[in-house]
């Protein structure tokens, strides 16, 4: 048995081999297909931050400026890369995001990166190489207060003409972050070290979804040109004037951009909305900046909102207690109203039978006297003009 055992073995032994094989040759072929094109930032004089891989600049009213980004093509074949320079804002899973998004844009954001910043759309590079993408910074003569933040975001269009799909964005070394086919490097300006004090401010509260599950989004806004760091959050939901928490959400290591609104999502548990009014108390701390705010409000939500919403989520839980509950009061509504029915039934039935008997017993007493009425009495014999034989 062994010996059979051992050649069955080692006739696995190729297989094995050869599925390694495969196993390492998958990643080299990704990463050199991920890798082709990679950044990086000259730093210039007036750098603040000497060892940072992004822009952390000290500026002057009215300076002009030119700063250069290397990008460098590793791939086999020429390629062209699109810069963008964008504001910076915040998003929803608390970390720092650069693409363009209409809606994200604060009204409180007066001056963004992009009115100060420029470069050109496209620059080609060539294989194996590098090339140089100027950016021109023209600071306005009038001073700006605290910061002014966002990136310059270079992309493979080669990969977007492919339709590959980006990863989604995080930073993941402070302010100089990358995703599969994208880079963006920071740039944070200033013009002294004079920075206002942060605010955090509740906008909205409204019901709402997330990747198609039922969420209750609180919207937040920072509306001062000031970074806000190591936010940790705590919320908790309740029914309007009660104290039994319903759901609750904690969060740390959040990051707030300056000017910008994000929304901070509290999940309802694939459970089904309920129309009515809930109370939200809600704590947000910086673990950097000390600072605190603490708010409480109310909210509402419409039984034309809870439909809509419990009609499209998915994986939606149902409340199968109350669904008993309603139809044990349905099946007693209808058992009470089935005996009403037969005990109305039974009385009709009854009282029909009890008129009918009484129609019968009118009906045979008419009969009888109609009887007695029409047939003539009986003559009695008499024995006149007879006399009866004397016994004399």
């Amino acid at each position: 048995m062994d010996v059979l055992q051992t050649k069955k073995h080692w006739k696995l032994v190729p297989m094995l081999y050869l599925m390694i094989g495969f196993l390492l040759l998958l990643p080299v072929k990704a990463l050199g297909e991920e890798m082709q094109l990679s950044v990086e930032a000259e730093l210039p004089e007036n750098q603040i931050t000497k060892d940072a891989g992004y822009y952390d600049l000290k500026v002057t009213p009215g300076q002009i400026q030119e700063l250069v980004l290397k990008v460098y093509n590793a791939g086999d074949k020429e390629t062209t890369a699109k810069i963008e320079i964008n504001p910076a804002y915040t998003g929803d899973g608390g970390t720092f995001v650069y693409s363009i998004d209409a809606s994200k844009k604060d009204d409180s954001l007066k001056l963004p990166l992009s009115d100060i910043a420029s470069t050109d759309e496209n620059i080609s590079i060539p294989a194996k190489s590098a090339a140089d993408v100027i950016v021109k910074l023209a600071i306005p003569d009038e001073p700006f207060e605290g910061i002014i933040f966002g990136g310059i975001r270079v992309t493979d269009t080669q990969k977007e003409k492919e339709g590959t799909k980006e990863s989604e964005e995080k930073d993941s070394s402070g302010f100089s972050i990358s995703n599969k086919y994208a880079y963006t490097v920071a740039m944070r300006l200033r013009e002294n070290n004079q920075i206002p004090d942060s605010n955090l401010q509740l906008k909205t509260i409204s019901a709402s979804q997330v990747v198609g599950r039922n969420a209750v989004k609180v919207l937040l806004q920072n509306p001062t040109p000031t970074i806000i760091d190591k936010v940790s959050y705590e919320a908790k939901i309740m029914k309007k004037g009660q104290s039994q928490v319903l759901f609750e959400r904690k969060a740390n290591d959040y990051r707030i951009a300056p000017n910008t609104n994000f929304n901070f999502p509290i999940s309802w548990e694939n459970k089904p909305f309920e129309a009515g009014t809930y109370d939200l108390m809600m704590t947000a701390k910086s673990e950097e900046s000390g600072q605190k705010w603490d708010f409480k409000q109310e909210f509402t939500i419409s039984a034309k909102e809870a439909k809509e919403l419990n009609d499209k989520a998915i994986d939606l839980e149902q409340d199968y207690l109350k669904y008993i509950i309603y139809g044990a009061i349905a099946a007693a509504f209808l058992l009470v109203l089935i005996i009403t029915l037969l005990v109305i039934y039974s009385k009709k039935k009854k009282k029909k039978r009890k008129k009918k008997r009484k129609a019968e017993s009118q009906s045979k007493n008419k009969r009888r006297k109609g009887t007695n009425n029409g047939a003539s009495k009986p003559k009695r014999k008499t024995n006149s003009g007879k006399r009866r034989p004397n016994g004399n």
